[in-house]
């Protein structure tokens, strides 16, 4: 498993490229051959120097081998900073929706996962202001005709939400 995504990774850096952008390198592979894919891909970005974009859905892992994370809703970033701050203080109520809602093997199994209600909007036809609001129980009148821009909420850090102060520095409260 994983011989493809090696193979690719070789074609990839046999160019010295400045950077390698992987879009989802570790799908459908176990997390073995994943962590090895991961670490193999590291490893070479930094003999090489060669900086590495991973686009994942994986927030495991992101968790682990990203230094820095963009969060992207409805084709957005809405969410800029380091994997800390994304992961342990998140400014915009996707992250932290998102965070809520996968399992952590770090916290006591009676603890719920909260699913984020809603459905996500069309992208071919976006709502008016912020295209999270119709999901978001932060949602002020000024979400539905204005949108919201990043905007740096704490040093390195962006949110592109108005009411970032609202959300909880406790992801699982």
């Amino acid at each position: 498993g994983g011989m493809r995504q090696r193979i690719m990774i070789a074609m990839a850096l046999s160019c010295n490229p400045k950077l390698l952008i992987a879009d989802e390198p570790t799908t459908a592979l176990d997390v073995t051959i994943q962590a090895q894919i991961l670490e193999l891909m590291k490893k070479l970005c930094t003999d090489f120097g060669t900086a590495l974009i991973v686009i994942t859905h994986n927030l495991g892992v992101v968790a682990r081998y990203a230094d820095r994370v963009n969060v992207m809703y409805a084709g957005k970033i809405i969410e800029r900073g380091t994997a800390r701050d994304i992961y342990g203080n998140p400014k915009h109520p996707y992250t932290l929706g998102l965070l809520k809602s996968v399992p952590r093997l770090d916290e006591p199994k009676r603890l719920k996962l909260e699913p984020i209600e809603g459905q996500p909007p069309d992208l071919i036809a976006l709502p008016e202001g912020c295209s999270f609001r119709d999901r978001c129980r932060f949602q002020v009148e000024k979400c539905a005709t204005d949108v919201p821009y990043l905007q740096e909420v704490e040093s390195g850090h962006t949110s592109a939400c108005f009411e970032w102060k609202k959300l909880t520095r406790n992801v699982r409260k």
